[in-house]
């Protein structure tokens, strides 16, 4: 019950300094006749976690103790639900919009008036203690400031001890309790998981609990200091007329509640202790914002609050339960760890919020990402098993709207803004909300601040990694990319737009269930867009519309798998998907063409097409061709697959794998018969036909390449005077069809060309390859026909393949041809190829199986092979080279054995045939480590950096732009972006599972130091002074090695030393020049600069021999 007298003295001192204050100085004023302020703020705390309201398990005793003997606010609220944007508007008495420091840690500006610099002018001694988080500019506005660990309330005590006792005070006790991370044995006892009460919007699991457990406790630490607090107060005689508030800055730090705008982000315990004016045990159902206790503190002052605030005074509030000083509060939020833009409304039942970016997932802040509560929902979430009202962090799109009514709602579980019932209540919180942003002149920032920490995982994210040159010398000439082309300028409001949405998809993609097994079907598609934005890939301004085509698939794909669901795994007709490089890791994508009414459950057959050079058909439009354009066949009952085999390649190095790898990507999503897959293609897909179908001829049931290209000598119409060097001309082995032409015969080719297309040159070069080897090729010519198929003509192949397809692979071929140049297509069905006598000379095995038991063998500068498990190897005669090997029939050889065969010089010095323990061991060229530097990049490889400077600034400068231009290159050309890592940050892992590209030399690549002390180490010596290469010395500052070797620290890995792909900008004009350019080793002279045919002069070069020598 209000006391009269009490009543009459608040409002007699009121009076009484409202008119004093004009005539007197605040140094004339008697200190006992004002108030002392004191806002006691908790870090992190949510409004439900004290006893006073409600919480029956955390120990809160000092506080409940404070709201009995004081006034209890149940409806107050803070203006935003982070840490420094909040304290903010709490001294200014802004919005955080409003003070210029509206994003975490952004300080206060130094035009911003705090309450706590009006206080200190007007004769208050001011202090702080414990957390600042203000800024600089603040600090002058107090008289005292310390800090105090680890709970930010060591301090209090001896601040009030401290201060002037001859004036009034103002004390800001801010604690860093209950912010993570938490304290161990903040209080005695602990909390236990028995004492947490898991809100409904979290599940309660043992990781949940022990996480609440934990912050309990740094509450429960907090509430000490209020009681310390108190007590000194009381020793001083200063209690009755101190105005203590304790609140919090903003919600537990924990999913759904800090940075978040519902009751329990920013509802805020609000508890007021005076006793000389507030009656006991009262409870103040009004709505207060934090923002209101400025003007509230300099009223209660006797002083006129600045026209700058924007709150507003609840001083009569304290002492008359019925004023009401505001119908709404409102709150934002704005950058906090993540990108953000969201405003709320509130009144006394509802709840509306506006997000103005939905697209965004509504992530925690990063400590709470860290957590173990949200790795214990994240893992849920992955798994389909968090319920609906607990998916909140992790929803695709977000709902624009929001509306709650908190009395049935209370934990805002059931949006309400699509009741028709509501309609009103949105729409007067909706126009309320639109006159406090015109008010308050509250805009969205351009451009956003954009993520800083990781979503998934709440670590901060990744600079770019940024190598500098620092020679000192003149930049070299940059090398500019002919593929794919410049395009042309595209408005900047257009691509921002494009920006934006990417963004989002990208912050999309690490929800959990995005990051699923199909979640490369949507990162090929945005990185698509990405890179047409990054390296101006539009070749018109219609090409907006592509782009925004292929997001709006990317879009509505990210938000079903968000969802838990997909609908294109089992879609017909056109269908874009993608997967992940073993290379690189970057998402690849692929079309799929599949028939109406596909039966997905009876295994199919699989026809690939290798598409043509198309210099503009990068990823996006490569995308939107698949998604809207059907190809030249349509066999009935198949999967027709286009590869995108890195764009602009002809089907070489990483296209080829890709190739492969695109097929089994498809044999694992669908039923697909792998030995009814057929390979075609035209143009440069009829090159890539050529060159895979020979290369891996026992992966495809038939081939039929279409034009193209099948070698680079004659295509390119070289003569004897104008040949490259002899080095070069040995590597046209690698892709020259003829060299591998033998392989062809174990599955049935037709070959087409148009009568009149100059393309049918390839054909022709097949045909005597084929003639060579006492066959006959295949070749369906269209009538009349340029660079195309006849309708005809192509009906007649697909009759053929069609053919092959329906009598299918042999699971064990009786007859298997191989033939190659290098380890690197070394096998074909059952017998594998581990062994040459020397490589880039023709090598061949023709195997036969004569009965069961019996196996026959021819070959050609050949040195091991292997026999596949698959066969009847127990107990078999073979006869290889006239020579007979048997071997025994015993029970130890099992069926799922293999047989190994190796040449070796006998007793006679004659090589012969013998059973082998295993295939080739040791530093010998075995498969996947035979040469040459290209081949190093067909597989994983991780590119690592020098972290020191060269002592020589010619190598210095040629490192690094050779560097720069190998990681532009593999970015345009190759369509993805290499692992890289500084030398120093090489893990053991990594040298286990990639190729390590080392730039650099011995003096500024640590690992390059560290092979090079290796017992077996490269096959070279380089210091700062001289490099010995061959028996050969240079001078280490104009010279560098670039070549390819076992690496050292693990031997079934290459290591290449400064060099990308060895074919440069100036063989792209032509997908028959983008061959191997530099053998296994080379030595650069850097007196003559890189050029888009050479990274400098190449004064020798060579291939090593069969063991590395």
């Amino acid at each position: 019950m209000f006391q009269p007298k009490k009543q009459l003295n608040f409002q007699l001192i009121l009076s009484r300094l409202i008119l004093l204050l004009p005539c007197l100085s605040p140094g004339l004023l008697e200190a006992d006749e004002r108030p002392n302020f004191i806002v006691i703020i908790g870090d992190d705390i949510s409004w439900n976690d004290y006893g006073a309201y409600g919480h029956p398990n955390i120990r809160t005793p000092h506080v409940d103790q404070l709201a009995k003997q004081g006034m209890r606010f149940d409806l107050a609220f803070l203006t935003t639900s982070s840490c420094s944007p909040s304290r903010c508007s709490i001294m200014t008495g802004r919005y955080p919009h409003s003070t210029g420091a509206g994003e975490l840690h952004q300080p206060l500006p130094e035009d911003q008036i705090t309450f706590a610099k009006v206080l200190k002018e007007a004769g208050y001694y001011t202090a702080a203690a414990g957390k600042w988080h203000l800024g600089n500019a603040p600090r002058e506005h107090f008289d005292s400031i310390k800090g105090g660990r680890p709970s930010g309330c060591e301090e209090w005590v001896p601040t009030l001890k401290g201060r002037d006792k001859d004036k009034p005070f103002f004390m800001w006790f801010a604690s860093t309790d209950a912010h993570r991370s938490w304290s161990k044995d903040a209080v005695t006892p602990p909390h236990t998981n028995e004492d947490v009460i898991v809100p409904p919007f979290m599940p309660d699991t043992d990781d949940v609990r022990k996480d609440l457990a934990l912050y309990y406790d740094e509450v429960s630490r907090m509430d000490e200091y209020v009681g310390k607090v108190v007590a000194e107060l009381k020793t001083q005689g200063e209690f009755d007329n101190t105005v203590i508030i304790v609140m919090a800055d903003n919600g537990r730090p924990f999913p759904r509640c800090k940075t978040t705008m519902y009751d329990s982000g920013i509802r805020t315990p609000f508890v007021v202790s005076w006793p000389r004016e507030i009656d006991p045990g009262v409870v103040n159902t009004n709505l207060v914002s934090s923002v209101d206790i400025a003007p509230t503190f300099i009223q209660l002052a006797g002083l006129e609050p600045p026209s700058s605030f924007q709150g507003k005074s609840f001083a009569n509030g304290l002492r008359n339960v019925s004023s009401v000083s505001r119908e709404y509060i409102f709150a934002e939020h704005n950058w906090h760890d993540y990108a953000a833009h969201d405003r709320a409304v509130r009144d006394g039942r509802y709840l509306y919020i506006r997000n103005s970016f939905p697209e965004y997932p509504a992530t925690p802040p990063a400590d709470a990402v860290r957590s173990l509560s949200y790795d214990s929902m994240q893992a849920l979430e992955a798994a389909g098993m968090l319920p609906d009202h607990q998916r909140q962090c992790f929803l695709y799109p977000r709902a624009a709207e929001e509306l709650y009514d908190l009395h049935a709602d209370p934990h805002s579980l059931r949006n309400l803004a699509a009741d028709s019932g509501l309609a009103d209540v949105r729409s007067r919180l909706s126009g309320a909300l639109d006159e406090w942003i015109v008010s308050t002149q509250d805009k969205i920032p351009v451009p956003l601040t954009q993520d800083r920490f990781h979503r998934r995982l709440g670590t901060q994210l990744d600079k770019p990694i940024n190598t500098l040159d620092r020679s000192g010398l003149p930049t070299l000439e940059k090398i500019p990319h002919k593929i794919p082309p410049q395009g042309v300028e595209i408005e900047k409001g257009k691509l921002d737009a494009l920006g934006h949405r990417l963004q989002a998809l990208q912050i999309a993609m690490e929800l959990p269930q995005a990051r699923g097994a199909l979640s490369a079907d949507v990162s090929a598609l945005v990185k698509g867009v990405q890179w047409a934005v990054d390296l101006g890939e539009f070749y018109s301004p219609s090409h907006v519309d592509i782009a925004k085509s292929v997001l709006g698939e990317a879009e509505r794909r990210v938000a079903l798998l968000a969802a838990g669901k997909n609908d294109w795994t089992r879609s017909t007709g056109l269908v874009v998907r993608g997967y992940y490089s073993s290379i690189d890791g970057s998402p690849q994508p692929y079309g799929l063409e599949i028939p109406e009414n596909f039966d997905f459950e009876k295994p199919a057959p699989l026809y690939v097409w290798l598409h043509g050079r198309g210099d503009k058909t990068t990823d996006m439009h490569f995308i939107h061709q698949r998604m809207t354009r059907k190809s030249q066949i349509a066999p009935a009952d198949a999967i027709v697959v286009h590869p995108f085999g890195r764009h602009c390649m002809g089907f070489k190095s990483a296209g080829e794998i890709d190739v492969l790898e695109c097929v089994q990507h498809v044999s694992q999503q669908y039923n697909i018969d792998l030995r009814r897959v057929v390979l075609m293609g035209f143009s440069m897909g009829g090159a890539g036909a050529w060159h895979v179908g020979a290369h891996y001829a026992d992966h495809w049931v038939a081939v039929g390449p279409g034009a193209g290209f099948a070698e680079t000598k004659e295509y390119n119409r070289m003569q004897p005077e104008n040949y490259p060097a002899k080095y070069v001309q040995t590597l046209w082995g690698m892709y020259d069809v003829p060299n591998y032409v033998r392989n062809l015969f174990n599955l049935p080719v037709v070959a087409y060309s148009g009568e009149l297309d100059k393309q049918i040159q390839a054909a022709r070069v097949m045909e005597r390859a084929f003639e060579a080897e006492g066959s006959k090729l295949p070749h369906v010519i269209g009538p009349g026909m340029g660079h195309r198929y006849h309708p005809d003509s192509l009906a007649q192949i697909l009759k053929q393949m069609d053919e092959a397809v329906q009598q299918g692979q042999s699971e064990i071929p009786k007859k298997v041809k191989l033939q190659t140049q290098t380890l690197r297509y070394n096998r074909m069905h059952w017998l594998k190829v581990t062994g040459l006598a020397k490589h880039w000379q023709d090598s061949r095995v023709d195997a036969e199986i004569v009965d069961s038991q019996t196996y026959h063998l021819t070959t050609r500068n050949v040195t091991a092979l292997t026999l596949d498990p698959a066969l009847s190897l127990n107990g078999a005669t073979i006869k290889i080279d006239d020579q007979v090997i048997q071997i025994p029939r015993t029970k130890a050889l099992q069926i799922s054995e293999a047989v190994y065969l190796t040449k070796a010089k006998g007793s006679g010095e004659e090589e012969a045939w013998k059973r082998a323990a295993s295939e080739p061991k040791g530093l010998v060229k075995r498969p996947g480590l035979q040469g040459p530097i290209d081949d190093a990049f067909l597989s994983s490889f991780l590119v690592v950096l020098p972290s020191k400077k060269s002592a020589n600034p010619n190598v210095e400068r040629w490192v690094h732009f050779e560097l720069k231009h190998f990681l532009h290159r593999w970015k345009t050309l190759y369509r993805g972006v290499p692992k890289v890592k500084w030398d120093k940050d090489v893990s053991q892992e990594d040298v286990r599972t990639n190729n390590l590209i080392v730039f650099g030399d011995t003096r500024s690549n640590t690992l390059l130091q560290l092979v090079m002390q290796k017992k077996e180490s490269l096959p070279i010596q380089w210091n700062q002074q001289s490099l010995v290469v061959n028996g050969k010395t240079y001078e280490s500052d104009s010279h560098v090695p670039v070549m390819i070797y076992p690496n050292p620290l693990n031997q079934q890995k290459y290591i290449v030393l400064n060099s990308g792909p060895t074919h440069r900008e100036g063989h792209d004009r032509t997908n028959s020049l983008q061959n191997p350019k530099l053998p296994d080793w080379s030595v650069i002279d850097l007196s003559s600069p890189p050029t888009d045919i050479v990274p400098g002069r190449i004064v020798d070069t060579g291939f090593f021999n069969e063991v590395w020598k």
